[in-house]
């Protein structure tokens, strides 16, 4: 659209050559006509491309046994804020000083993969009779993973307080006397989830050199953990996990994260979207201050127009609970006016248009 021209002659005084053509370049690509309904617009670009989207559930993103989810499962995630992800990464840079060290990248990596009991595991037994468990520990992946008995045996007896554990310098007995074989079972199954080294919920790590840089990217995600890390750098570090980001670093890391997430799921299908479309969709996402999704339990929970949530989904115990309330709808948006028959206020429809005569001639 042309310049108005107040903003041309605030231009004009602007003494900088370099800074005038940058105030001027940005005036044209960001400012839109007044009533212009970018949502429509927005909705509309991202969703004609969506159509062609290859329906992909995984994808390998060139990271060795590393599957994300791409295509629409991914654009659901993010739309909908799911609390639950179905694949979690994270990409972690080192600090400076040790970016190009591969022996601290790789004590990093030991550092933060998650081990549990079951990893160490020889077997894991049920003694019925005596109530208790045997937990016999394999030496060749103790000595792989750098742990000593002795020190499996404290961290179990540091972490089960309820029962008693003991050990025979060969195996680890838990003795719980009053549980059934039913619940010794359970308990079975639960200890052998028993974080014995590492960060939980980082599964898996792979070290890959980028650019002179070591770089390791993870199977899972605990970005307030792995920040802690004295070589990681902190400020590079990135989760794919917007809840997460939410809850760490707060909404506007949030908002950002969106942006970048969209534009690069879109790119990496061969798509092209204006990135302005994906920044409505991101403002909208955060706008409330907290990461609502696209759904009845989200945005559309936060309206405050009757018509608009009825026009979603549950119209009729939508209408019941307004009529009880007695609440009352100012009919603004372009749902409400659809439903009621009315002009739209957007685009020409945003003005009222009146003619005023010259006041001699109506005189006469």
């Amino acid at each position: 659209m042309e310049l108005p021209e107040k903003i041309k002659k605030d231009l004009e005084k602007i003494e900088d050559e370099k800074l005038r053509k940058i105030v001027e370049d940005f005036s044209y690509k960001f400012i839109v006509d007044p009533g212009e309904p970018v949502g429509i617009v927005a909705a509309q670009s991202i969703a004609e491309p969506t159509t062609q989207m290859i329906l992909k559930s995984f994808h390998f993103v060139g990271i060795s046994a590393q599957q994300v989810s791409l295509g629409l499962p991914r654009l659901t995630e993010i739309t909908d804020a799911k609390k639950k992800m179905k694949r979690k990464y994270m990409i972690i840079r080192l600090l400076d000083e040790y970016k190009n060290d591969l022996n601290v990248a790789q004590n990093v990596a030991k550092k933060i993969k998650e081990l549990l009991l079951e990893d160490l595991l020889l077997s894991i037994t049920i003694d019925v009779f005596e109530n208790k468990i045997i937990i016999v520990l394999d030496k060749e992946k103790l000595k792989n993973e750098e742990l000593t008995f002795d020190e499996v045996f404290r961290i179990l007896k540091k972490k089960i307080k309820k029962y008693k554990v003991e050990n025979d310098k060969q195996n680890i007995y838990l003795i719980a006397p009053k549980l059934s074989a039913k619940e010794l079972y359970l308990l079975k199954e639960m200890i052998k989830k028993i974080l014995i080294k590492g960060i939980k919920g980082i599964m898996d790590v792979t070290i890959h050199k980028e650019d002179n840089e070591y770089v390791i990217y993870t199977i899972g995600s605990n970005l307030l953990e792995v920040m802690k890390i004295p070589e990681v750098d902190y400020t590079k570090l990135y989760t794919n996990d917007l809840r997460e980001i939410e809850r760490v670093l707060g909404i506007e890391a949030t908002r950002a994260a969106i942006l970048e997430e969209l534009a690069k799921l879109y790119e990496q299908q061969g798509l092209s979207v204006n990135v302005r479309h994906f920044m409505l969709v991101a403002d909208m996402l955060t706008w409330h201050g907290i990461y609502l999704g696209i759904n009845r339990y989200g945005l559309h929970a936060e309206k405050e127009s009757t018509l608009s949530k009825a026009a979603f989904e549950t119209p009729v115990s939508i209408f019941v609970r307004s009529s009880m309330m007695g609440q009352s709808d100012k009919v603004l948006s372009g749902i409400d006016n659809v439903i009621m028959n009315q002009p739209i206020y957007l685009g020409t429809g945003l003005y009222d248009i009146y003619f005023v005569g010259n006041k001699r001639e109506d005189k006469e």
